[in-house]
């Protein structure tokens, strides 16, 4: 979701920093639901020769993510827990496919992303991880939805939420035919798949007060970082009405 198309939709999906930029820019936006996926799938990967073997030796090296989200956000958050200043590496602002080329034709030293891109490059391209998110990032999926659509359509929206949150349960148990089925929409290697989605482990979120403090900590740390122009109060970003609804029905 994009800010130059903010309202041509009433609800979409985006990572949390994604949602937390598009939202400083002024879009009409709310967080009403979304999903947690396990921190350590999101993850920095070198190529199988790199002679990187941690996040100590990221130093001086050229990593590519992308801008303004999860990639951005854990490889500034990698170097400063390795003690390494922001300038003293190199940010490539690419997306998954151009930082996947670059990766295995070594024009990047390292990569940062999510799955299925990790088990897709660990288990096809041979790329190592060095680093992930656990500790670094809260891994969210938000569920938006438009101001508009939610004064203007709440019963539709609230019934979206619980259908969504009802189908991620049942994936949970069921995760070989979801990454059969999926394999089949997307075209993309069903053990591929398979290994994202258990690595997730992907469940529903209930937007309460411990997780706007987990996402305000990380939106403080991304206007620290200059991924966002300026400092949130997250607590402004969301409607917790609808998972509170959700959780209630269930």
């Amino acid at each position: 979701m994009r800010s130059r198309s903010a309202g041509a939709l009433d609800v979409g999906y985006t990572g949390d920093l994604s949602f937390l930029s598009v939202y400083a820019a002024g879009a009409p936006i709310k967080a009403i639901g979304g999903t947690r996926s396990d921190a350590k799938t999101q993850a920095i990967l070198v190529r199988q020769d790199s002679p990187s073997k941690s996040a100590a030796d990221l130093k001086s090296k050229r990593l590519a993510g992308t801008r303004g989200g999860w990639g951005q956000f854990l490889i500034d958050a990698t170097l400063e827990k390795a003690q390494i200043k922001l300038e003293d590496a190199t940010f490539a602002p690419l997306g998954p496919v151009d930082a996947k080329i670059a990766l295995v034709a070594g024009s990047i030293d390292a990569w940062a992303v999510w799955e299925p891109y990790v088990s897709f490059a660990t288990l096809k391209d041979k790329a190592r991880v060095i680093a992930d998110g656990e500790g670094l990032t809260p891994t969210i999926t938000f569920i938006v939805a438009s101001d508009n659509a939610i004064a203007t359509k709440r019963a539709a929206v609230q019934d979206l939420v619980q259908r969504l949150n009802k189908a991620r349960l049942w994936s949970l148990d069921h995760l070989g035919e979801y990454a059969r089925s999926t394999a089949e929409l997307t075209k993309l290697p069903e053990d591929v798949l398979l290994s994202a989605y258990t690595a997730q482990r992907t469940g529903p979120i209930v937007i309460d007060e411990k997780l706007v403090k987990e996402v305000q900590e990380a939106s403080d740390r991304s206007t620290r970082y200059g991924i966002l122009p300026k400092k949130l109060d997250v607590s402004k970003t969301v409607d917790r009405s609808f998972t509170a609804a959700a959780a209630g029905s269930n």
